[in-house]
């Protein structure tokens, strides 16, 4: 292999593996060992499970950081994901959640190292905020790690599973069923002995995180390629479109196309707009009332499209 050949390889080996490993492992470890141990809740899936038994374990007096919790569930989550997800898949994923173990477990001897809130605290205020917190940065790490390799391991893995042995089942629910059990769990360990309402917090502090994790995952990996397409019938093609066109500074298409009810020939226009632009195009179709229209939002544009 000659010199460049093999600066090809160590360039991809560190783009497509390294990096997504440490990035991501890094950040979910921050967000599980400051935000969301300290203030007792457990945000889903195989990190919220470990989270549980760390607690379980403190409780018992002999405490067991989360991060071994981790490399037991993930070692045989490794091998399934080899032969179901493909090699570079099973390794990103598996990698990034082993280095994440290492480091919630090195962090217990790191003095001083910061948490915010304190685990004697009955969740409030502060807790919000750590599940808001911890929501940003899980899905940060989830953005990564969707982005390398179109998985996010954990749950996602156990749901490929038994997605292949039910066909009709879906995934994505599969997934959420899995989380919600954890989430379930978090009602009957922590704060035991408390009053219903009491125990609802770590539940809920669940759910902001869970979120905020979904949100912040679809905005990373979306937000900024999304924009939004009207398509609109209409008789009068040339005077909407020019008035859209100065107005939004974006280009509009021009489909010929046939009514199926009426038989009659019409003209369907198609524009892309920035979201902050859609009332303005509402305005302009509603000031043609022969019109029919209708928007959605796309998730990825490429090639002239002005962001």
């Amino acid at each position: 292999m000659d010199n460049k050949k093999l600066r090809a390889f160590f360039a991809a080996l560190f783009f497509s593996y390294l990096i997504p490993i440490v990035t991501s492992g890094i950040v979910r470890a921050i967000a599980i060992y400051t935000f969301v141990t300290p203030n007792t809740f457990a945000p889903g899936g195989i990190n919220g499970l470990s989270v549980l038994l760390e607690y379980i374990t403190g409780q018992a007096g002999f405490k067991i950081n989360s991060g071994y919790f981790l490399i037991i569930f993930n070692v045989p989550l490794f091998f399934v994901a080899w032969f179901l997800l493909g090699k570079r898949e099973a390794v990103i994923a598996t990698g990034s959640m082993l280095f994440t173990s290492g480091l919630l477990i090195l962090f217990d001897y790191i003095p001083g190292f910061p948490i915010y809130g304190e685990e004697t605290e009955r969740a409030t205020a502060t807790g919000i905020l750590a599940a808001v917190a911890s929501g940003i940065l899980l899905g940060l790490a989830l953005a990564i790690m969707l982005r390398s390799c179109g998985t996010a391991g954990g749950t996602s893995i156990i749901a490929s599973v038994v997605k292949k042995k039910w066909k009709y089942m879906s995934v994505s629910w599969l997934t959420f069923g899995f989380d919600a059990m954890v989430v379930i769990a978090s009602f009957f360990v922590y704060n035991t002995g408390a009053s219903f309402m009491s125990k609802l917090d770590p539940v809920l502090l669940a759910m902001v995180s869970l979120f905020v994790t979904s949100k912040t995952s679809d905005v990373i990996i979306h937000g900024f390629q999304t924009a939004y397409k009207f398509e609109i019938v209409t008789d009068h093609p040339e005077e909407l479109a020019k008035e859209i066109m100065e107005k939004t500074h974006h280009g509009v298409t021009l489909v010929h196309v046939t009514g199926m009810y009426t038989h009659d020939d019409k003209c369907l226009l198609v524009c892309l707009i920035r979201k902050r632009q859609i009332a303005e195009v509402q305005r302009i179709v509603k000031s043609h009332p022969e019109t029919f229209a209708f928007f959605s939002q796309t998730s990825e544009v490429y090639g002239r499209f002005v962001k």
